[in-house]
């Protein structure tokens, strides 16, 4: 499992064979706080501009749907902007979701294939647990 500081302290991931800049949840926060400051009809179009971005973000899990015997459609929750992630997953790849509760902390490595108001789909995705700081 993965620390939040091995999380928000590396921007740079390893991805089919080649190291590429991804955004961090800090970097989140200002790109997604300079869209909101647009104005809102807008807004859109300042989106589209992160459309393919890669992303390396802390979020916490929130629910999930079967979609077939071994896929599922997963939704996260990411703090930092204030949005619900959508993305798909194979269970055989990433067995602890199964067992997965609202709030546990989850790296998501992966693309911005869209981007709304309130939801942020990703595609090409890669998971990890992050272990829960001690009380």
């Amino acid at each position: 499992m993965l620390s939040d500081h091995d999380l928000i302290s590396t921007n740079t991931l390893t991805w089919a064979d080649k190291e590429i800049e991804a955004m961090t949840t800090d970097e989140a926060v200002k790109i997604f706080s300079e869209i909101e400051a647009c104005p809102p009809l807008m807004r859109s179009k300042a989106r589209t501009a992160y459309i393919g971005k890669e992303v390396d973000w802390a979020a916490t899990f929130f629910s999930g749907e079967m979609e077939s015997e071994k896929r599922a459609f997963l939704v996260f929750r990411h703090e930092a902007s204030e949005k619900m992630i959508f993305t798909r997953a194979s269970l055989a790849d990433y067995p602890w979701l199964q067992s997965a509760q609202r709030g546990e902390p989850v790296r998501l490595r992966g693309r911005i294939s869209k981007l709304g108001p309130l939801t942020i789909d990703l595609e090409v995705v890669s998971l990890a647990q992050i272990a829960k700081a001690a009380p």
